[in-house]
């Protein structure tokens, strides 16, 4: 209680004691309305407090979150070149569904046992640019353009899907080639 408050009570004190009623409850009106004013001011100052932190937080988190969209991008690309069809395939969710040039959407549970046949002649070299993220809550999409054995441009649109131990995973990625 700061000085002023306090001076304030000693007034009303005196006022009940000595009988002016009238300025006593004016006086406790006054120091009344003087806190609950000051509770409007701290809770307005806490609120804006957190309206501040909130989206500093969020933009690390997403930040945080593009990166990790990055490194799949790095370990995919570097998964393929090295035909380690495991690796790769831990960057899907088991709902993942791909969706090739010119072929139906393939579930995960289908193309998953193939995959190591399909690895052991993998590509000399495979580059991964991903041009825009946007990361929303537990989703994010990834888009952008690949280039396989210095020769075969490409691009993607990938679905990722957060899990539950806040790691990303392919859920959904479609892909064509530029020429055919």
């Amino acid at each position: 209680m700061c000085w002023g408050a306090l001076g304030e009570l000693l007034i009303l004190v005196n006022d009940v004691i000595f009988g002016d009623w009238h300025f006593a409850e004016q006086r406790q009106f006054q120091m009344e309305f003087a806190m609950i004013q000051g509770i409007k001011r701290a809770l307005a100052a806490g609120i804006l407090t957190v309206a501040i932190a909130i989206p500093s937080a969020m933009a690390s988190d997403t930040a945080a979150d593009e990166a990790a969209i990055l490194e799949i991008w790095s370990t995919y690309s570097t998964a393929r070149v090295a035909g380690d069809a495991e690796t790769w395939l831990g960057l899907w969710d088991e709902e993942g569904i791909r969706l090739p040039p010119g072929a139906p959407a393939v579930d995960f549970a289908t193309f998953a046992p193939g995959t190591p046949k399909r690895f052991a002649k993998p590509p000399a070299s495979m580059e991964i640019n991903s041009e825009e993220i946007v990361v929303t809550g537990d989703w994010a999409y990834s888009r952008g353009t690949f280039t396989v054995n210095n020769a075969v441009e490409g691009k993607f649109l990938t679905i990722f899907r957060k899990q539950d131990d806040g790691s990303w995973r392919i859920y959904r990625d479609a892909f064509n080639f530029n020429s055919e």
